[in-house]
């Protein structure tokens, strides 16, 4: 019994070391896309636990369509080093998000535009942060009684079961006229344990992004009546 107990306390050591970026509390604008405009972002309800902002002089009638810039990795070498998933890899994913962002326009509200110009919001988009999947660890603390035992104690601790992924981005909305800023946005997203698309290494990442660009649409069709 003592010898599965030491097994056991090993094994959430391990679960719990290495679990991502530094938790100190200093803010280093350097970190953030967004910079020192990140400090401007609040919890909102209707972005359903997603940080954003507002500016006060946001008008929806002054716009009728969206251009979407490439999606930048931001710190990509680095986050490639902390991410599990290679440069190539992040950067296939910087341009799944621009596709999924790409078809959030339907072009009743607001079109897609092919560049910026009167009327049109750019809308700047990063990738923060990856995790990748681990779908051999999912699948065994998802059936294995220890392995259960173990993911909902590093869950409780951090937040994220063993073997989920993560995603961070975040995104600016601009007038593309003024260079006015009209719009902020972040979220963390952690994959969902029982999901099946934990069971890739980008699956949880790609559904994250396939998420933020509904709710992306979402909030056009609420100011855009």
């Amino acid at each position: 019994m003592k010898k599965f107990l030491v097994v056991i306390a090993l094994l959430s050591l391990c679960a719990c070391a290495g679990t991502g970026k530094n938790t100190s509390t200093d803010f280093n604008p350097a970190d953030h896309f967004l910079g020192t405009d990140y400090n401007l972002l609040q919890a909102k309800p209707e972005l359903k636990g997603a940080l954003g902002w507002r500016s006060p002089e946001f008008m929806a009638e002054k716009y009728t369509a969206l251009y979407i810039e490439p999606v930048v990795l931001w710190h990509g070498e680095d986050m490639a080093k902390e991410s599990g998933l290679s440069l190539e890899d992040l950067e296939l994913l910087a341009t799944y998000f621009h596709d999924v962002l790409s078809k959030v326009p339907d072009g009743q509200k607001l079109a897609l535009a092919a560049q910026p110009g009167p009327g049109v919001i750019i809308v700047q988009a990063a990738v923060t942060e990856v995790e990748a999947s681990n779908p051999v660890s999912n699948a065994l603390t998802s059936v294995i009684p220890v392995g259960i035992l173990l993911s909902a104690g590093k869950q409780a601790l951090t937040g994220q079961a063993m073997g989920v992924g993560k995603c961070a981005v975040e995104v600016k909305f601009i007038d593309s006229k003024t260079g006015e800023k009209l719009a902020l946005f972040a979220e963390t997203k952690v994959g969902k344990k029982y999901s099946t698309d934990g069971f890739t290494k980008t699956g949880q990442t790609e559904e994250a992004m396939g998420e933020w660009a509904a709710l992306l649409k979402e909030r056009i069709d609420v100011l855009w009546k």
